[in-house]
C-alpha cells in the first residue's frame, strides 16, 4: 500500500495541505483524515451565528467530503492518544493506526472546565457543535412567559468573550427582551477586557461594552449552576443570575498529548520547530492551536495564526513525502488585524496602531470571512 499520511484534525491550519492533497498527492502515498466532526466550522463566524444574522451552516467548510472525493480514507473519531515513537495513533472507538507520516491540527479544549457545575450548565465555545447548546438556552428563556429582562453570563474577556458578549446581547434584543449581559473576566481588574492588547484598544472595547449595556466584573468564577454563577472580586463574593453561561475561558492542550513522547511546553502543547516538525527526524508535524512555537512560545493560539501557518505545514509535509527536506519556517507576524463584531452592525477594528469602532470595519470583516470560506468551498466534494 505504500507509505501512510494521517491528518489528524481539520482545523484552520490543515486545510491548506488537504486542498493540496486533493489536488495532488505523491506517489507512493495513501493518505487517511480523521476527525471528530465531518465538517469544519470557521470559528470567525460564530458570533454571527450566536446573534441570529446567520444559520450554523453558513459556517461550514465539508472537510470530509473533500477528502473522499479525492481518494483519501476518512475516519470519523476522536484521537485518545499517540505513541510518537511507535508512530502510532489511538482513537477514542479503541481502533490505532499506523503512521509513517502525522500532520497533527488537533485544536485545544477548553480552559477551567474543572470549576464546580461548569461541564452541567455552562456552553463552551469550542468544539462548535458545543457552542450551538449557548443559542438553545437563550432562546428557551426567550421563549418563556416573561417581560423581566434575561440575565446571561460570559466568561472570558478576550477577543472571543467580547464578540460572545455583544454577540448574546444581540440574540436577546432580536427576540424582543431586554437583556442583562455581564462580562467576567479575572484579568478585569482596571474595568478593561482584552488582556494582552495595546491601552486604545482596551478602552474602546470597554466603552463599546459599557454603551450598551453590558457589565464588567473581575473575578474568578467559584461555581456555575442552572441560574446563575458565583463569582469571588475584590469586593468579595458575589452570585449573579444567569439563564445561559457561555464559557470562553481560552485554550488548553488535550491531556493526551502531553504522554505522546513529544517534547512539550508547562502546559502540555508540543513543541513545534519553525517548520513545523515536532520531531528531530520530521514524522510529526503539528500547527494551530494544538502546538507550542519553540522560538516563539507567547505567540497566541489565535486562528489568525492559525491561518498562517498553513501553507507552511502544508509544504513541508509535501517536501517530506517528496523525500525532500522541509525548508519552510513560520514566522509569526507582529501585529494583526483584529476585528470584533459587535453584534448591531459594527465592529471594533485594531490595525497598526489604528482603533475605532464603525460599520465599514463590520462590511471588512464580512469580506474577509466569506472570502476565505469560499476559498476551501470551491473543492470538488
Amino acid at each position: 500500500m505504500g507509505r501512510h499520511l494521517i491528518l489528524a484534525g481539520a482545523g484552520h491550519a490543515q486545510l491548506d495541505l488537504l486542498a493540496s492533497l486533493s489536488r495532488q498527492r505523491p506517489a507512493g502515498w495513501h493518505v487517511t483524515l480523521v476527525t471528530s466532526q465531518p465538517a469544519f466550522h470557521y470559528s470567525g463566524l460564530l458570533p454571527a451565528i450566536i446573534a441570529g444574522f446567520l444559520p450554523p451552516d453558513a459556517a461550514q467548510i465539508p472537510v470530509a467530503a473533500v477528502a473522499r472525493a479525492a481518494g483519501i480514507r476518512v475516519i470519523e473519531a476522536p484521537v485518545s492518544a499517540l505513541d510518537a515513537t511507535a508512530r502510532r495513533l489511538q482513537l477514542q472507538t479503541g481502533a490505532s493506526i499506523d503512521f509513517d507520516l502525522l500532520s497533527l491540527d488537533v485544536g485545544s479544549v477548553p480552559a477551567s472546565l474543572d470549576v464546580p457545575g461548569v461541564a452541567e450548565f455552562a456552553s463552551p465555545m469550542r468544539p462548535f457543535h458545543a457552542a450551538l447548546a449557548l443559542i438553545a438556552r437563550l432562546d428557551a428563556a426567550a421563549a418563556a412567559d416573561a417581560a423581566e429582562p434575561i440575565p446571561a453570563v460570559v466568561v472570558g474577556a478576550g477577543a472571543a468573550g467580547v464578540e460572545i458578549a455583544f454577540a448574546v446581547r444581540a440574540r436577546i434584543k432580536a427576540a424582543g427582551r431586554t437583556p442583562q449581559v455581564t462580562l467576567v473576566d479575572p484579568t478585569m481588574t482596571d474595568g478593561r477586557p482584552l488582556a494582552g492588547f495595546d491601552d486604545a484598544s482596551r478602552d474602546l472595547a470597554a466603552q463599546a461594552l459599557r454603551r450598551r449595556g453590558i457589565a464588567l466584573l473581575g473575578g474568578d468564577v467559584q461555581a456555575v449552576d442552572a441560574d446563575g454563577v458565583t463569582v469571588r472580586s475584590a469586593s468579595g463574593v458575589s452570585r449573579i443570575a444567569s439563564a445561559a453561561t457561555a464559557w470562553v475561558t481560552g485554550p488548553a492542550a488535550a491531556d493526551w498529548l502531553s504522554g505522546a513522547g513529544l517534547d512539550t511546553d508547562a502546559r502540555g502543547y508540543p513543541l513545534a520547530h519553525a517548520t513545523l516538525a515536532l520531531t528531530a527526524d520530521a514524522s510529526i508535524f503539528g500547527a494551530g492551536d494544538c502546538v507550542t512555537l519553540r522560538d516563539a512560545p507567547t505567540t497566541p493560539k489565535a486562528g489568525v495564526y492559525a491561518v498562517r501557518m498553513a501553507p507552511i505545514l502544508a509544504a513541508n509535509v509535501r517536501a517530506v513525502m517528496q523525500g525532500r527536506t522541509p525548508a519552510a519556517t513560520f514566522v509569526p507576524q507582529r501585529s494583526f488585524l483584529a476585528l470584533l463584531s459587535t453584534g448591531d452592525g459594527k465592529a471594533l477594528m485594531r490595525w497598526k496602531g489604528v482603533t475605532l469602532e464603525s460599520r465599514w470595519a463590520q462590511h471588512l470583516k464580512t469580506w474577509i470571512d466569506q472570502r476565505y470560506l469560499r476559498r476551501y468551498r470551491s473543492l470538488p466534494t
